[in-house]
């Protein structure tokens, strides 16, 4: 028999193995495993970062303003009652949205019609908008504090509702406007919001089934939800708030050339108060 068949009471036989081959052999493993976890991590990614895209291409709505009609320009006004909410509709007509910013002391003659858009308040002593905001290509503030956003480029109006969006940086390369806001409406569905809110008066930006974007607001106070499932049953697609409360200005000037006001038009508001107006079209202008 093999002297390496007597194996002692002590003694133990590995078959077959070579310490430094082991070595070598562990070091291939962990090389060949750190490289499969790494193309896994990369495929992880890659994957992630195309449902964010294609999420992100989901949620907005891009409008083009409706050619113009003739007939001058003016605000189609109209009124209705759902689920006991009072609801005011403003259509412009022959007119084009931009931002401006500042206080307004007289309403100019060439806006047939406009409302307070980015909510404002104190950070620091001083007053700022709230949410990212861009003013004809300046920005003018980055936070991401909400998810609802209008971004008004050349001939294209967007309504969305996304943290992240890139009409952010567009606005800025085409010198166009972004502001943030509340989400009411989205693929005409109510978009929740937070409960903290108190019933006030209502104000929002919206895209109707035709495609026209027109302002919806109240003359009573309402639960943010409330006033969102009203609009989403008003043919409303998407919809984003305006500034509320009874302070804060709208106005709109109608085919026989006289103009609603609500709101504080003397009220004592900072410069960085903020408007979405729609502005006649040249030939138009007075």
């Amino acid at each position: 028999m093999d002297k390496l068949d007597n194996i002692g009471e002590n003694e133990i036989r590995v078959i077959g193995t070579d310490p430094h081959g082991q070595q070598k052999s562990s070091k291939r493993n962990l090389h060949r495993y750190a490289i499969i976890v790494c193309v896994i991590i990369f495929l992880v990614v890659c994957l992630l970062l195309s449902v964010r895209r294609c999420s992100s291409a989901s949620e907005v709505a891009t409008i083009t303003p409706a050619p113009k009609t003739g007939g001058g320009a003016y605000v189609e006004i109209s009124d209705t009652i759902i689920n006991n909410v009072s609801l005011h509709r403003f259509i412009p007509v022959n007119a084009r949205p931009k931002l401006e910013v500042g206080v307004m002391k007289a309403i100019p003659s060439k806006y047939i019609l406009g409302a307070m858009a980015a909510d404002f308040g104190i950070d620091r002593e001083k007053y700022k908008v709230v949410g990212a905001f861009v003013h004809h290509g300046e920005m003018l503030s980055h936070s991401k504090s909400k998810y609802g956003f209008c971004a008004i480029l050349k001939d294209t109006v967007v309504i969305g509702n996304d943290l992240t969006t890139s009409y952010f940086e567009q606005a800025i390369e085409e010198g166009g406007d972004f502001f943030r806001q509340y989400a009411l409406i989205h693929k005409g569905k109510v978009v929740s919001n937070p409960p903290t809110h108190n019933d006030a008066l209502r104000r929002s930006l919206c895209r109707l089934a035709d495609g026209r974007i027109c302002i919806i607001d109240t003359d009573m106070s309402v639960s943010l939800d409330s006033f969102s499932t009203a609009l989403s049953q008003y043919k409303v697609v998407d919809a984003v708030a305006l500034m509320g409360s009874g302070a804060a200005v709208r106005w709109a000037v109608d085919k026989a050339g006289r103009r609603f006001i609500a709101g504080a038009d003397e009220y004592d508001f900072p410069d960085v108060v903020n408007y979405i107006v729609w502005e006649k079209e040249p030939s138009e202008a007075e």
